[in-house]
C-alpha cells in the first residue's frame, strides 16, 4: 500500500474533508505523512501554485515547529514555534481527529537536523564548513545537545498526540541547495565536536582541510573532470566522506536507542536521499537500514533525483560549454550512467530508468527485510510523466510508492492515478 505526504498548510487551509476526498481518489493509499516541522522551502518548489489551497497561492516554509510542545528553552536548544499555532489551529491534532474511523495510518514526518532552531546553546550545535563558517539552520549530528532535544520532543509528541511511529527526514549533512545555492555547505562539518571525533579516530584534520581546499580550488578553476578524479583517488577526502557516514549512522542509532528506552513502541522510519547522492551527504544505506524497518527515498527523475542539479551547475559555470563539462563530471562523480547532455537534462530531466535504477540500488544496499517506498514526484509534470514514474517504481525492487506531495499536485494528476487504479481493478 502506498503513502502520501502533507504539509501543515494543507491541513489548516484546505480542511481535512477535502484532503480525505482527494486522497481516496488514489485508491491504494494507506499511510499519510503529515509534516510536523517545516524546512526553508518554497511550496511548490521551484515554481508553481498550490492548486486547491483557498488561502495561499504559495507558502514559504520558515523552519518552524507546527506541534504544540512545551518550551525547551531551559535546556538551551529548541525549535521556534509556528506563530499561527494554537489549540484550534493544531494541524497534527486536526488530522488525528479527522482520521478517526478512516482506514489510514498517520505517521508524522519530522525534519531532524534542519530548521529554525534557537536557544542559548545553539551556536555550539551548528554545522561548520572547512573554513570555519557556520551553516545557518543546520544542526550537527555530532553536537552534544541535539539528541536530548529530540528525545524530549518525541516524548511530548507522544504524550499530546499519541503517535508512536514517525518518519525522520533531514538526517544528513547539508547539500548545496536550500535558501541559496552554496556548494561550500557540502564541505562540512568541522565544528569542534567533529574535529575532536576525527582526531579520536586518528584522522588528520588539518590535512583533510588542505585536501578539501585543493578540491574546492579545482572547481573554481573549472577543472571539473580533474576535480572528480582527485576526490576519488584522495585517501583523505575518502576518509572524510566515511567519517560523515559514520557520524550520521551513529546519530540515528543513538536517537532511536534513546527514544525506545523511554517507550519501546517507538518505531522510526527513514526519509533518505537517493543512493546516487546520499553517500556524499553522510547516508550509508547498509548501516541505516539495520536501524529501521522502512525508508522512503525520492528518485524524482524530472528533478534530478530531488537534488537541485541545475542550481549547482549554474553556480559553478559561466558558459554553455562549461555547463556541459560540469554536468559530465557530475554524472561521473555520482555514477549516473546516462548518455544525455545538460541541455537535454534541463528540458527533460533524467531518463525514466533512473527511478527503477535507484530503487534497485536501494534494495541491493539495504538490509534484506527493509520496506522500501519509492518517492513519486507529484508536481510540475504531466499526467503521462506521473504514470511513467509509477510504472517504473512498480517494476523496480521497491515495495511501495510514496507520493510527494498532496498540496502541490494538480487535479489531473489525482485523476490520472484514479483512472489507473480503477482500470487495474477490472
Amino acid at each position: 500500500m502506498s503513502g502520501i505526504q502533507l504539509h501543515p498548510h494543507d491541513i489548516i487551509d484546505e480542511g481535512m474533508s477535502q484532503i480525505i476526498s482527494y486522497i481516496k481518489k488514489l485508491k491504494d493509499v494507506q499511510y499519510i505523512f503529515p509534516e510536523v516541522n517545516t524546512i526553508f522551502e518554497r511550496n511548490p518548489v521551484p515554481v508553481g501554485k498550490l492548486p486547491r489551497n483557498p488561502v495561499h497561492e504559495v507558502v514559504f516554509g520558515t523552519g518552524t515547529m507546527h506541534a504544540i510542545l512545551p518550551s525547551y528553552a531551559e535546556s538551551g536548544l529548541d525549535q521556534r514555534r509556528e506563530p499561527t499555532l494554537s489549540p484550534e489551529q493544531d494541524p497534527l491534532m486536526i488530522i488525528k481527529n479527522a482520521m478517526q474511523g478512516e482506514d489510514f495510518e498517520i505517521i508524522p514526518w519530522l525534519n531532524i537536523l534542519n530548521g529554525h532552531f534557537e536557544g542559548s546553546k545553539l551556536q555550539n550545535n551548528l554545522v561548520t564548513d572547512y573554513t570555519g563558517q557556520v551553516i545557518p539552520h543546520w544542526l550537527c549530528p555530532n553536537a552534544p545537545d541535539v539528541i536530548g532535544f529530540w528525545e524530549k520532543a518525541f516524548v511530548d509528541l507522544n504524550q499530546r498526540y499519541g503517535f508512536t511511529s514517525y518518519m525522520i527526514d533531514r538526517i544528513r549533512y547539508p547539500d548545496w541547495a536550500g535558501e541559496e545555492i552554496n556548494p561550500k555547505q557540502l564541505l562540512t562539518c568541522f565544528c569542534p565536536h567533529c574535529q575532536a571525533k576525527m582526531q579520536a579516530r586518528h584522522l588528520d584534520v588539518h590535512a583533510i582541510k588542505e585536501a578539501i581546499n585543493t578540491w574546492s580550488m579545482m572547481f573554481k578553476a573549472k577543472q571539473f573532470d580533474a576535480a572528480v578524479d582527485y576526490a576519488n583517488a584522495n585517501e583523505l577526502i575518502q576518509a572524510w566522506i566515511q567519517f560523515r557516514q559514520d557520524s550520521v549512522s551513529e546519530f540515528v542509532e543513538h536517537l532511536i536507542t534513546r527514544v525506545r528506552k523511554i517507550n519501546e513502541e517507538f518505531t522510526i522510519w527513514l526519509d533518505l536521499w537517493p543512493p546516487a547522492y546520499g553517500w556524499l551527504l553522510g547516508q550509508d544505506y547498509a548501516s541505516l537500514t539495520k536501524l529501521s524497518p522502512a525508508l522512503k527515498h525520492f528518485p524524482y527523475h524530472k528533478l534530478g533525483g530531488g537534488a537541485d542539479v541545475q542550481g549547482l551547475i549554474h553556480k559553478l559555470t559561466d558558459t554553455p560549454e562549461e555547463e556541459e563539462a560540469a554536468f559530465h563530471a557530475f554524472k561521473k562523480f555520482f555514477d549516473l550512467p546516462y548518455d544525455l547532455s545538460y541541455k537535454t537534462f534541463k528540458a527533460e530531466g533524467f531518463p525514466i530508468e533512473f527511478v527503477a535504477d535507484q530503487n534497485n540500488i536501494v534494495r541491493e544496499k539495504s538490509a534484506p527485510d527493509t520496506r522500501i517506498f519509492s518517492g513519486i514526484q507529484m508536481w510540475n509534470l504531466t499526467p503521462e510523466n506521473l504514470l511513467e514514474a509509477i510504472h517504473a517504481g512498480e517494476r523496480s525492487a521497491a515495495d511501495d510508492l510514496l507520493y510527494y506531495c498532496y498540496g502541490w499536485a494538480t487535479d489531473d494528476l489525482f485523476e490520472a492515478i484514479q483512472n489507473l487504479r480503477e482500470k487495474g481493478a477490472h
